[in-house]
């Protein structure tokens, strides 16, 4: 993607809170090469304003307020209609389950709320040049640098499917074992038996395995399990 100040880099905006919404307004107006095409508070606005405004950089809020899409499959709506704009994903939950997830899902990027505002001009420059930008501490905390998925092909469709939690790559194969007997249903007592080992590994192997989805009880796991599989 080229752009300069005659024809500047198009930039839609997505926070549900107005202070930060107008903050990142102000600064990214005065780069002379960026203009700021909507500013907008919820995922239906922004997506009536797409269809008469086009953008060519997004950045996203992953988390909004209740009764929005959730981060996963806002991502996904979004590329699969405008699968030529960039998604900067802007957002407070740094945990690497959750950056690894929405990269996966198709952002271009994932900007923390604890970086410098700075940062964020280069972020954003990064991802209008098809760069991946993650920070270093993000990126090393990664096992592995994630795919950014591409529409028409294959290579993404572990994030689509049922399998993309038991799929994660910071998973051990022993807590993808116990993932998996979970979302089938099974007890920690009943996964003991049927590997032969201990209730207390099995239930440490699995308290592992949710720290590392970012996810805290077995409703939100589910709920992240059906979640991805409707995506």
């Amino acid at each position: 993607m080229k752009w300069s100040v005659v024809s500047p880099l198009r930039i839609a905006l997505l926070d549900d809170h107005a202070l930060i919404r107008e903050g990142l307004k102000i600064r990214l107006s005065t780069e002379s090469d960026f203009k700021i095409v909507g500013v907008h508070s919820s995922s239906a606005e922004l997506q009536e304003a797409l269809r008469t405004e086009s953008a060519d950089l997004l950045i996203l809020d992953y988390q909004l307020s209740d009764g929005e899409l959730d981060g996963l499959r806002l991502i996904q709506l979004l590329r699969s209609h405008y699968p030529e704009m960039r998604i900067l994903i802007f957002s407070s939950l740094e945990r690497p389950a959750t950056v690894n997830m929405a990269i996966r899902a198709g952002a271009n990027g994932f900007f923390g709320k604890s970086q410098q505002t700075e940062e964020l001009v280069r972020a954003i420059r990064m991802v209008a040049l098809d760069r991946l930008y993650l920070s270093p501490e993000m990126a090393a905390d990664l096992d592995t640098t994630p795919a950014v998925q591409v529409l028409g092909t294959t290579d993404g469709a572990s994030v689509a499917g049922g399998d993309a939690l038991v799929d994660y790559p910071a998973l051990s194969p022993k807590e993808r074992e116990v993932l998996r007997c979970c979302l089938e249903g099974l007890s920690v007592s009943q996964i003991a038996l049927k590997f032969m080992r201990s209730r207390k590994t099995i239930s440490g192997q699995k308290q592992a395995a949710l720290r590392k989805l970012n996810v805290r009880t077995d409703t939100e796991l589910f709920k992240l399990h059906l979640d991805l599989r409707d995506l």
